[in-house]
C-alpha cells in the first residue's frame, strides 16, 4: 500500500488542488483533498507573469519561491486534514504552476517549458520527496510536452467494447481518444476551455469565472464571429498539438476587434462558450472511429451551458467523470508513482516523442 501526493496550479490559475491518492497493484484511489486559494497578490503577481511574458530576474525568483510556500503550505493542510504524516507519503508530483510554454520548433524558437514552485523549496517544508519538472524531457525528445493527462484517462476509463473521448476541461481543453477501434492511445489539445471564458467575464463582470455559464446563456451566439474565430491556425493544425494562455489570452481578442467593437459583451461570451464547444466537436468528428461516449473533467464540466453545447454539436452522449475536480491532482501522483518506479511511458502518439521516457526528476528531501 503506497500513498503519493498530486499537486498543481492549472493554467486558470485558481489556486493550489492537493489530492492523496492510493496506488496498490495498479489501482488507484483517491484518498483526501485539499483546494487552497492563491493569496490576491500572489495570484496578481503569476496572472502577470503569464499574460505580460514579461518580468525581472528578481520578480521571477521571488514567484518561484513563494508559490513553492503556498505548495508546501497546501501539502502540509492536506497531510492534516487526512489524519496522516510525512512519512506515510512516499513522494509528491509537483506539476507547479506553468507560466511559458512553447511547444512548437522554428529556425527562431525553440520547444520550451517553463513551471514555476521550486519543488527543493516544498521538499524542504514537508519532509516529503519530490517529483517534478514533468515536461521538460518529453520537449527534449521533440515532443509537444502536453498534454499529459491521456495516459490516466485510458488507465482509468478504457472500455474495449466501445470508443471513448475523454476531455479535460480546464482552461485549455485536451481530449484522449482510446477504445476497440484505435489501435493507440491518441491525446492533444483542442484549444480553449474556459480560459478565454475567464478572461472576458473578468474585463466586464469583474468575476473569476462565469458560474454555470448563466452569463453566457443571456446572450446570442454571433455566428459570423465564430466561424472566423474557428479558422485560427491553432484549430486547423494536426495532431500531436499543445497549446496554452500564452496563445489564447485576452491579446488573442485583437485578431477579432471589428467584431468584438460591434456585438455586446454579454452576445461575445456566449460566442466564446460556443467555440470552446464547437472547436472539442470538430475534433471529434475528425476521427475516422465513431466515439459511443463522452466523459467530461476538470472546472469546465460544472459549466452547464457548456456541457449542454457539447452535447449538441457531438450528438455523443454525455457524462460527467466522477471526482472531475481531482483528475489532474490524481494524475501528477500517478506520474510520481511512475517516476519513483522508473516506470518509463510512451508519450509517442500523444505528444510526438520520439522514445520511451522516465518523466520527471526527483528532488530527495
Amino acid at each position: 500500500m503506497s500513498y503519493f501526493i498530486g499537486l498543481l496550479s492549472g493554467t486558470s490559475v485558481d489556486g493550489i488542488d492537493a489530492a492523496i491518492v492510493q496506488i496498490t497493484n495498479d489501482q488507484i484511489t483517491l484518498i483526501a483533498t485539499h483546494e487552497q486559494p492563491f493569496s490576491s497578490e500572489l495570484k496578481q503577481q503569476v496572472q502577470n507573469l503569464i499574460k505580460t511574458q514579461q518580468t525581472t530576474l528578481d520578480n521571477f525568483a521571488n514567484c518561484d519561491a513563494l508559490l513553492a510556500d503556498e505548495f508546501a503550505h497546501a501539502v502540509n493542510a492536506l497531510l492534516a486534514k487526512a489524519n496522516m504524516e510525512a512519512k506515510d507519503i512516499v513522494a509528491i508530483g509537483s506539476h507547479g504552476q506553468t507560466i511559458y510554454h512553447q511547444p512548437n520548433k522554428d529556425n527562431k524558437d525553440k520547444r520550451s517549458t517553463i513551471q514555476i514552485g521550486s519543488p527543493h523549496i516544498i521538499a524542504a517544508q514537508t519532509g516529503i520527496d519530490v517529483v517534478a519538472n514533468f515536461r521538460s524531457m518529453d520537449m527534449a525528445l521533440n515532443g509537444q510536452g502536453a498534454p499529459l493527462a491521456p495516459v490516466l484517462h485510458e488507465k482509468l476509463y478504457q472500455n474495449n467494447k466501445q470508443n471513448t473521448a475523454v476531455i479535460n476541461l480546464g482552461g485549455i481543453a485536451n481530449v484522449s481518444f482510446f477504445g476497440k477501434d484505435f489501435a493507440q492511445l491518441i491525446g492533444y489539445d483542442t484549444g480553449p476551455a474556459n480560459c478565454l471564458l475567464d478572461e472576458w467575464i473578468s474585463i466586464h463582470q469583474n468575476k473569476s469565472y462565469d458560474k454555470d455559464g448563466d452569463w453566457a446563456q443571456q446572450g446570442r451566439l454571433n455566428e459570423k464571429l465564430l466561424n472566423e474565430m474557428l479558422l485560427d491556425d491553432y484549430f486547423q493544425k494536426s495532431a500531436p498539438k499543445s497549446t496554452g494562455r500564452e496563445y489564447f489570452n485576452r491579446n488573442w481578442f485583437e485578431n477579432f476587434k471589428e467584431q468584438f467593437n460591434a456585438t455586446l459583451a454579454v452576445d461575445i461570451q456566449n460566442t466564446l462558450t460556443h467555440l470552446s464547444a464547437q472547436s472539442i466537436a470538430l475534433e471529434i468528428k475528425k476521427q475516422s472511429a465513431t466515439i459511443d461516449e463522452i466523459i467530461l473533467m476538470g472546472g469546465g464540466a460544472f459549466n452547464i451551458y457548456l456541457v449542454e453545447l457539447i452535447q449538441a454539436y457531438t450528438k455523443v452522449k454525455v457524462t460527467v467523470a466522477k471526482n472531475a475536480n481531482w483528475i489532474e491532482a490524481i494524475l501528477f501522483a500517478y506520474l510520481a508513482e511512475r517516476r519513483i518506479k522508473n516506470k518509463r511511458l510512451d508519450l509517442s502518439s500523444i505528444t510526438g516523442s520520439s522514445a520511451p521516457l522516465l518523466l520527471g526528476d526527483i528532488i530527495k528531501k
